[in-house]
């Protein structure tokens, strides 16, 4: 089996839009996305945004310490961070439900959501989580698991807040795993073509403010050995591209324009599946892809929602005001790779179309 390069020499930008090699990582003997080189313009990024790192770190609050340190002693749990502990940075519906998961398999473990503010903190108490605000987390603390799942609308200087995130995990504890929630949209290809781990050719740096982040924040989590999911569009019953177009008579977008879509069930599945390792071992430095593998047109998505039995029966047909545009557009995305790494994990939800046969998951009841 071929060895993992070294985060170093990890790069996920590319000025010719290159392909990160594939190679056969040792975890799990399956393909894995390895990257060769770091491009100049990401280590510039970089630079810029880790001057903001010790800007970043987050420091003591006696408050915050009091709380953990209660919730600590009410579950019966010695030390804040524990082996089998998880700091999600960013509890959002991903970030939470991961949480879940994370704790549901490890009733053990302590799930610290760290926030801006406290407007979800209750509601992440009742799915077992310990919310603490940033600036509440005890100087010093080192967790062996995280997870970033927070959006970059969240950040002044999102790749900065990445790069911080990466010097709260223990990254050389046996086991230690960090996974970073990025997106597809750093992806350039859109002339309808196939796109996996072997081919993902990544927008140039400068393309825009959006993907600029994005991937300053990838280079920031792979140079520090951590793992970077990159998912596409995430949706549940109530949230998601569908129920935006169902709210308008009339959308502007071409009907047969392609989408891929996630729920986000399977994406926080797939992000606490990377963080468990392989079984032999924990990821570092990988990239994944999560996808139902189920390209949908927007026009197919809003039949499968129309005709969902939990769907009124007055949404009125939608009108598509852009004509269509063909099957040169867009992307389909698949992953082969990141399933045969992951021990052949797969969707709950396998596409947008089954979902909407009930229409109903965990989301519908939190």
């Amino acid at each position: 089996a071929m060895q993992q390069c070294a985060p170093s020499q990890r790069s996920v930008v590319s000025r010719h839009r290159d392909l990160s090699a594939l190679s056969t990582s040792r975890l799990g003997r399956s393909p894995v996305i390895c990257c060769k080189k770091v491009a100049v313009e990401c280590q510039a990024a970089g630079k810029q945004s880790t001057g903001s790192i010790r800007k970043s770190v987050l420091g003591l609050s006696t408050s915050g310490l009091r709380k953990v340190s209660s919730m600590a002693s009410a579950n019966g749990d010695a030390a804040l961070e524990g082996v089998d502990d998880l700091l999600v940075i960013g509890p959002g519906v991903l970030g939470s439900y991961a949480g879940k998961l994370w704790r549901d398999a490890r009733p053990h473990a302590r799930v610290i959501g760290l926030t801006n503010t406290h407007t979800n903190h209750a509601k992440l108490e009742e799915m077992g989580m310990v919310p603490m605000l940033k600036g509440d987390l005890p100087k010093g603390s080192k967790f062996m698991h995280v997870l970033f799942s927070a959006p970059p609308s969240g950040a002044e200087d999102y790749p900065g807040e990445v790069a911080a995130a990466t010097a709260l995990w223990d990254s050389t504890a046996p086991g230690a795993s960090f996974v970073f929630t990025s997106s597809m949209s750093v992806c350039s290809v859109d002339d309808g073509g196939a796109v996996t781990e072997e081919h993902c050719p990544l927008v140039a740096v400068g393309a825009g403010p959006s993907t600029d982040k994005l991937l300053a924040a990838e280079a920031a989590t792979l140079m520090a050995g951590g793992n970077v999911l990159r998912l596409v569009g995430l949706y549940h019953a109530q949230r998601g591209a569908h129920t935006f177009f169902a709210k308008q008579l009339s959308v502007a977008r071409p009907g047969d324009y392609v989408i891929n879509l996630l729920h986000y069930e399977d994406a926080s599945s797939i992000a606490v599946s990377i963080l468990s390792g392989d079984g032999t071992g924990p990821f570092k430095g990988q990239v994944f892809l999560g996808c139902d593998n189920h390209p949908i047109t927007f026009r197919d998505m809003m039949t499968a929602f129309a005709a969902c039995p939990l769907t009124s029966a007055d949404q009125p047909p939608m009108d598509w005001t852009i004509p269509d545009v063909g099957p040169k557009k867009s992307k389909r995305v698949t992953n082969p790779a990141s399933r045969l790494a992951l021990g052949g994990w797969a969707p709950k939800y396998a596409s947008f179309q089954e979902f909407m046969k009930q229409g109903t998951d965990v989301f519908s009841t939190l």
